[in-house]
């Protein structure tokens, strides 16, 4: 998984970030460029599926003010309305209403404050932003997890959610689902995008994650720009000068040049196995890779911040 940049306190971005749920410690966010016609034919599935919904709750409301007597203590003078009988059926009819109400209620009510207002608001843009948020089933799952054992499920976490097969699937809004949409933080982004304050491709495939009370961001798509790359290599050369242990990388830029290979003059991408190779100097040398350039990646402002994306 690419590495995370912090987020400057000063940003746009992080001021936005900070203004969203203060519940929600990560976001996973992408731009659907999706066809209109595609985005129209999902909504208005769902919009079936919680007509359906709706009318099963209202019909087992209906159905409550018979089995429950509430007509009858209303009506009992009325010789139409039969007394209710208390017995096994009845305790079924409490469970099975209380589990369709507690899940329905809160799903009809999140799709007509949420997708429904945002439809009407903004309709089907060719560019929409989608923030999706972890559900309360999946913090409990990360919370159930032993502490030695979340960060790894944590990490399989975020890399199912980027996906392409889990940003395609479509999600019902059900409390057992892993992610859920934040649609008042997508209302904003497509606010900011209007105003030009924040533009929808900053918010590109990329996972944003609270640290204490700012932002980091690990950002899915596109190559590190020259800038980037070239900061990166300066600060990891710093650190193990004051490491004491230069030498490695001298050793680690030999390997980079001799497994370049160049095209026309264009330098091509460096073969995966580089990675071990490079890793393994740090081992002999008692250092870990990874966590040296998690910590020298976190100093270096996301691509965003510096200007590296197209307007």
């Amino acid at each position: 998984m690419p590495t995370a940049h912090k987020i400057p306190e000063n940003s746009t971005v992080h001021g936005f970030l900070s203004g969203c749920d203060p519940r929600v410690e990560i976001y996973v966010t992408h731009v659907d460029t999706s066809s209109p016609t595609h985005r129209k034919g999902r909504f208005f599935t769902l919009l079936g599926v919680n007509l359906s919904f709706t009318f099963l709750l209202l019909r087992r409301l209906y159905g409550g003010f018979y089995r429950y007597g509430i007509l009858f203590a209303i009506s009992k003078l009325s010789s139409n309305v039969s007394t209710p009988t208390l017995g096994w059926a009845l305790l079924g009819h409490i469970l099975l209403d209380l589990c369709i109400f507690s899940v329905l209620v809160p799903l009809v009510l999140d799709f007509g404050r949420g997708l429904a207002t945002l439809r009407l608001r903004y309709g089907f843009p060719k560019r929409e932003v989608v923030f999706r948020k972890p559900t309360p089933t999946t913090m409990i799952n990360i919370a159930a997890e032993a502490s030695q054992k979340q960060d790894a499920f944590l990490k399989d976490l975020l890399q199912r959610a980027v996906d392409p097969e889990e940003i395609k699937a479509m999600n019902f809004g059900m409390p057992w689902e892993e992610w859920a949409y934040d649609y008042k933080a997508m209302a904003a982004a497509y606010e900011a995008d209007k105003n030009g304050s924040i533009k929808s491709q900053t918010w590109d495939l990329s996972t944003w994650i609270k640290i204490n009370s700012g932002w980091s961001v690990i950002q899915h798509n596109g190559e590190v720009d020259y800038q980037t790359k070239l900061g990166t290599m300066e600060k990891l050369k710093d650190k193990l000068r004051e490491m004491g242990k230069e030498q490695v990388f001298l050793q680690m830029t030999e390997v980079i040049r001799s497994h370049t290979v160049y095209a026309d003059g264009v330098p091509q991408p460096i073969p995966a196995e580089v990675d071990e190779i490079i890793s393994g100097i740090f081992k002999q040398n008692d250092l870990d890779f990874g966590e040296i350039m998690r910590d020298i990646a976190m100093d270096i402002p996301p691509s965003f911040e510096s200007g590296s994306k197209d307007d």
